[in-house]
Order: structure tokens, then C-alpha cells, then sequence
């Protein structure tokens, strides 16, 4: 008796009771081929992610610990803030990066609130390094710690901020005019990396 040719060809997967077995066949290998390469690629992926990520959460606690480490009180009310982990480097220029930024009312005139913030700066560990825009209506202090993280403290009369953002600037009196009034609207920015902004 002549056995017939099965149209069905052999099964690759076959089961018993105890074992699950494949046939040895080039489809199956290059299946297992595709599965193993592209759990390893989503490993990979998954894995630089969470360094990112890592990376990213270390310097926000950095950025939130120097602020931390600034000790305002009430009387300095943040109305404004802008905090990141991730380095963001200017596209016209690589080698600058943008600062986290928290934006504060405090009521004092500008002379009291920035020499007040330079001792507690200082008392944070930052060396004051100089001051831009001296004698104008939005001085800068700029500070650096021995890590090399820098902070920058602007200091502008609540009457000037106000005129610049919503423009009822008095045009018979210049604005250098009201630059020590009370109260102050205050900027601290915290950058790690540089000094350029």
C-alpha cells in the first residue's frame, strides 16, 4: 500500500505533555531572530530613557536645592516659575543654555531687596562675581558657588515692571525716575552650566 503525500505540510510548533518544541526550519529562525533583536533594540531604548530621565530629575533636585538653599521668607511671594531638569541649549548658540527661573514681589524698594538677597546668596554658598546693568532700572547681581553653578538676582521697582508690562508709562517722568520705588519684583535665575544669560 502506497501512502499518500500530506497536503498540509509538517507542523514548526508541536507540543507534548512536557515540553513545547519548535522544528528546526529558516522560517522559524529568522522569527526568533526578529523577536530576540527586537526585544534587545526596546531594552536598549528603554534603558537610555531612564538614564535621560535620571539625569534629567538630579539636576531639577539640584536646580530645587539651591533655591531651597536661598531661605526667603513669606515676604517674598513667588508669582512666577519656570524650573527644569533638562539642559536647553539655545538653538542660535550651543554654548549657551537657558536658567530655571522664579519670579518673586517682595515689598521693599529694590536697594533693600537686592542687598538683602546677597546675603542670603552668600549665606547659600555663592561668591558675588559682579553686577550688570548697575545703575539702570533692572540691575543684575550675578553669583557663582564652587560647583560652578551660577545664579542671577534682578531687582526691578514694581512701578517700572508694572509700566513695561502693561504700558501706562507716565511719558513726563523717566522711568530711571521710579527705580527705587517699593515694591520690588525680583528674578532669580538658577543655571548649572553657565553665566551666558
Amino acid at each position: 500500500m502506497v501512502r499518500k503525500k500530506s497536503l498540509h505540510p509538517k507542523k514548526h510548533v508541536q507540543t507534548t505533555p512536557t515540553h513545547f518544541v519548535l522544528r528546526r526550519s529558516l522560517l522559524v529562525y529568522v522569527i526568533l531572530v526578529f523577536v530576540l533583536f527586537s526585544t534587545l533594540a526596546m531594552s536598549i531604548y528603554l534603558i537610555d530613557r531612564l538614564v535621560i530621565s535620571k539625569q534629567h530629575t538630579d539636576r531639577l533636585n539640584q536646580i530645587t536645592a539651591i533655591y531651597d538653599s536661598l531661605g526667603l521668607d513669606s515676604s517674598y511671594r513667588a508669582v512666577r516659575s519656570d524650573l527644569f531638569g533638562d539642559k536647553r541649549v539655545y538653538s542660535w548658540d550651543k554654548g549657551r543654555t537657558f536658567a530655571s527661573t522664579i519670579e518673586y514681589g517682595h515689598n521693599d524698594t529694590p536697594t533693600n531687596t537686592a542687598s538683602d538677597l546677597r546675603k542670603k546668596v552668600e549665606n547659600a554658598g555663592f561668591t558675588y562675581i559682579q553686577t550688570e546693568y548697575e545703575g539702570s532700572i533692572n540691575p543684575t547681581q550675578e553669583y557663582k558657588n564652587a560647583k560652578g553653578n551660577y545664579l542671577r538676582v534682578s531687582t526691578m521697582s514694581g512701578t517700572i515692571h508694572n509700566s513695561i508690562v502693561y504700558g501706562d508709562v507716565d511719558s513726563k517722568a523717566p522711568l530711571i525716575q521710579h527705580a527705587n520705588e517699593a515694591p520690588t519684583y525680583v528674578t532669580i535665575k538658577v543655571n548649572l552650566d553657565d553665566n551666558n544669560e
